[in-house]
C-alpha cells in the first residue's frame, strides 16, 4: 500500500509544480499599486515608510511630547480640549499638517499651531499613527 501513497503523492506535487503561480486567479497579471506622491502625503504610514526604520519617529514619544498634556493619556481630551476620539489616521495627519502651516480650524488653532510648529512630517505621521483610529 505504500508505494501507491507515495506515487499518488508524487504525481500531486508534480503537478502543482507545472501549475505555478500565476499570480491572479485569472491567470493576468495584476498591475502593482503604486501610491502617487500625493496619496503617500494624505497616507501616515507612506510617509513613515519612505524612512529607513532607524530613522522613524515612535508616535508614543512624539504624543507624549507634544500632546499628552492637553489630550489626556487615552485622547479623551482635558478641560476645555478636544478628545481624539474618532479622528481616523489620515484625517489626525491632515489636520495637523494644517495647523502647522498656520491655518485656522478652531478656536484653538494658536495653540495647536504652537504645538506642532517643529514637528516633522515623520513625527506627524507618526503621531497620526498612534493616537488616531
Amino acid at each position: 500500500m505504500k508505494p501507491f501513497y507515495i506515487a499518488t503523492s508524487l504525481i500531486l506535487l508534480a503537478t502543482l509544480a507545472a501549475c505555478g503561480d500565476s499570480g491572479a486567479p485569472n491567470g493576468k497579471a495584476e498591475p502593482a499599486l503604486e501610491e502617487s506622491p500625493a496619496q503617500a502625503a494624505n497616507n501616515p504610514f507612506g510617509v513613515l515608510a519612505a524612512l529607513p526604520p532607524e530613522d522613524q519617529p515612535y508616535g508614543l514619544d512624539v504624543y507624549t511630547a507634544k500632546c499628552l498634556q492637553c489630550h489626556g493619556n487615552l485622547g479623551q481630551g482635558i478641560d476645555n480640549n478636544p478628545a481624539l476620539t474618532g479622528l481616523t489616521r489620515s484625517a489626525m495627519q491632515q489636520k495637523l499638517l494644517a495647523y502647522r502651516a498656520g491655518k485656522t480650524l478652531g478656536p484653538k488653532s494658536a495653540v495647536m499651531a504652537e504645538a506642532v510648529a517643529g514637528l516633522s512630517d515623520a513625527e506627524i505621521a507618526a503621531v497620526s499613527i498612534y493616537a488616531g483610529e
